[in-house]
């Protein structure tokens, strides 16, 4: 039976994820608790007794340098984005994520893990209506050639259209376009992992950055091809376009509508979700659905 998405949903139980942190290197225990109608998705460091939880926002993104960090007087959570997804596309809107370490863990590079803990613990439905935004006008992030673009859909549905291109023999043009369901997105986009190329992995470590990178947790693209057997012959794009699902999560809110991201990254995905927000805020959005015009 299709999950009721005007309602808020939790977790069943509590389940719990040991890995290591793609760019800390750091081993990782987080633990997704059940948590009360219109408590919203919150991270708490337990390895910092005292801090607050930092509410999972866009106006809380402190960084978005190869992945999404959010942050709270001083205190960040990193690599948010495929936790945020797959979270977003089963109906999880209230929970509470403990983690002992500044970033969660990377497991396969995927949301599949998050995808198939969820359907094992089970969700439960909570007497709420859940808050859905639905923007009448168009809204538009771009910088260069990279846009991320919002605009009214035909129907009553999220559709999502990704173009990457990086100019290389073997992650040159891709394209992905679908209607975001927890159906397709378990079959479609889930299973897709972060990539790097290997061109880029040494000034990534000089950087401090994807110290807990493995062959088990991304796909590397050499020049003669991926080091790593590739799930889709497209998986860049899908991965991208599970980040892009995973950050506009972030505006707090279930969205209505089609959006285009062409070329674009965490920092163009959070600009819009951060619009998304804004606007929800201004109209002082309750339970009830959101009509929120833009001025172009």
């Amino acid at each position: 039976m299709p999950l009721d998405r005007t309602l808020q949903w939790t977790l069943e139980r509590p389940v719990t994820f040991e890995g290591v942190g793609l760019h800390s290197g750091a081993r990782v225990t987080m633990t997704l608790l059940p948590a009360d109608p219109h408590s919203g998705i919150r991270f708490l460091r337990t390895d910092l007794p005292g801090t607050a939880a930092i509410p999972a926002l866009a106006d809380h993104v402190v960084e978005t340098t190869l992945s999404t960090t959010l942050g709270l007087d001083g205190v960040r959570v990193g690599t948010v984005e495929h936790l945020m997804a797959a979270l977003y596309v089963m109906g999880v809107c209230n929970v509470e994520v403990l983690v002992d370490s500044p970033e969660l863990p990377i497991m396969d590079g995927s949301s599949l893990a998050y995808i198939e803990a969820i359907q094992r613990c089970g969700r439960v439905e909570q007497q709420a209506s859940r808050r859905t935004l639905m923007i009448q006008d168009k809204l538009e992030v771009q910088r260069g050639d990279r846009s991320v673009i919002y605009q009214p859909a035909e129907s009553d549905e999220a559709e999502l259209t990704c173009i990457v291109d990086y100019g290389h023999p073997h992650a040159g043009a891709q394209l992905y376009e679908g209607v975001l369901s927890e159906e397709r997105f378990g079959a479609e986009l889930a299973p897709a992992r972060t990539f790097c190329f290997l061109a880029e992995v040494e000034a990534m470590r000089r950087a401090g950055l994807a110290k807990g990178g493995t062959p088990d947790n991304a796909v590397v693209i050499a020049d003669d091809g991926p080091m790593t057997a590739l799930r889709y012959a497209d998986e860049c794009v899908r991965h991208k376009t599970l980040d892009l699902i995973g950050d506009l999560a972030l505006c707090g809110f279930e969205w209505r509508g089609a959006i285009t991201a062409a070329k674009a990254g965490h920092p163009l995905h959070v600009a819009l979700a951060l619009q998304l927000q804004r606007l929800a805020s201004r109209e002082r959005a309750k339970e009830e659905p959101v009509y929120a015009h833009h001025a172009r």
